[in-house]
């Protein structure tokens, strides 16, 4: 009995043994793309967590809003400075929405295919498509307004050019509630500068909320090596809802 359960002792750790030295010569390699079409890796926002890279969030934006929407800019920073972040939909752990999560508080992830370029976000584990497969913008009531609308691209020399449209008008561009409204669309240029460096030209289309075009570049560096994504579980911030006024409550468990 002693004998047998030796042997089978040797034989898990013979088969452990390659699996445990393999991880310790495992070492981390700067990712090289492929191609210049080829933006697999984690990317980091180097612009601040304003829209307009540089910028706060706020006023200082200066973006050409209708009278319409400048009223509601003007109520969503007034609530703010009040300590009622109405116009953040995050406050309540609500996904942030297309085209904030360009802006990317945290690192993101491409992963893509010949079909779609998928776009993670560890800020609230959430995902955007890109789909580059020949397909249009689904047409009349199949297509739904959606958190991140819907995406579609195609190459132009190195460059994914990409459309976004059918955004939920609630979400809003930044942490100050700069608001768009249903008729946005979202035209990208997305290259890379090096292969270390990713560029995303935006331009906002919004003929309701905006007077004209607006466009921004953002800017995105590779992370290091055997950097990778955390989990990020909003709602494990449960004891500071944001009420149906605007305010930050507490929740108190009892004993």
């Amino acid at each position: 009995m002693l004998r047998k359960r030796l042997i089978w002792l040797l034989a898990s750790i013979a088969l452990v043994a390659p699996a445990l030295a393999g991880a310790a010569a495992y070492k981390a390699e700067p990712y090289k793309p492929h191609s210049p079409h080829d933006f697999t890796g984690i990317w980091q926002n180097t612009g601040g967590i304003g829209w307009t890279p540089g910028l706060p969030p706020g006023a200082k934006q200066n973006p050409p809003l209708t009278p319409e929407y400048q009223k509601i800019f003007d109520q969503r920073l007034k609530d703010a400075a009040d300590g009622k972040p109405s116009g953040d939909l995050t406050a309540n752990c609500l996904p942030q929405g297309m085209p904030r999560i360009m802006t990317m508080t945290y690192p993101m992830e491409i992963i893509q295919n010949d079909i779609q370029v998928n776009i993670y976000a560890e800020w609230m584990e959430q995902t955007r498509r890109i789909f580059i497969d020949g397909r249009g913008h689904p047409q009349g009531d199949d297509l739904e307004p959606t958190y991140y609308g819907h995406s579609v691209g195609h190459w132009e020399g190195p460059a994914l050019i990409a459309d976004t449209v059918a955004m939920r008008p609630e979400t809003d561009l930044e942490a100050s509630g700069l608001p768009h409204s249903e008729a946005l669309q979202v035209k990208e240029k997305l290259w890379l500068a090096d292969d270390n460096t990713l560029k995303d030209e935006i331009t906002l289309i919004d003929p309701k909320a905006y007077t004209r075009p607006w466009t921004v570049t953002k800017t995105y560096r590779r992370a290091p090596a055997g950097f990778s994504l955390m989990p990020y579980v909003c709602l494990e911030n449960n004891r500071n809802p944001i009420d149906a006024q605007g305010h930050i409550t507490a929740v108190i468990k009892g004993s």
